[in-house]
């Protein structure tokens, strides 16, 4: 008999194996199982922590739609909007914005000072949003527009 595992326990595992971010990470399950926890997970961390290990290269549409997409949130809203005004072939101090690592820190940080209570509203809101941005994490293929 076989457990259902979670995708935060999942990106719990992947997380403290990972050596760089910048390269894909590898997670040790079968797509199938990876899947099953996405579509049943109310963590947007770890939904974009998988998104941050599957695809650690710059992702520039990607990322702009999940900040838009969870702009009901402000700090994502902020972030969008940031996003928006840094187009392609625009320099950078530090790392590039256009990358799912960079939304999950965002995201990470803005947990830090949000009460239990928000949160707990918000997860699975952001969650859903970020699904229907990205329904494969495999793909990144996305509804069409």
């Amino acid at each position: 008999m076989t457990t259902l595992r979670t995708l935060t326990d999942l990106m719990d595992e992947v997380h403290g194996r990972a050596r760089e971010w910048a390269s894909p990470q590898e997670l040790g399950v079968d797509r199938d199982t990876v899947r099953a926890a996405w579509l049943a997970s109310d963590d947007p961390l770890a939904m974009l922590l998988l998104l941050a290990a599957l695809h650690p290269r710059r992702h520039e549409e990607k990322c702009i739609e999940l900040a838009t997409g969870m702009s009901f949130f402000r700090p994502m809203l902020l972030e969008a909007d940031s996003m928006s005004r840094r187009r392609s072939g625009m320099n950078f101090n530090g790392a590039s914005p256009f990358r799912f690592i960079k939304l999950w820190q965002l995201l990470r940080a803005a947990w830090r000072v949000i009460d239990d209570t928000e949160r707990s509203r918000l997860e699975p809101q952001l969650a859903a949003a970020i699904r229907v941005v990205v329904p494969d994490p495999f793909t990144l293929v996305g509804p069409a527009t």
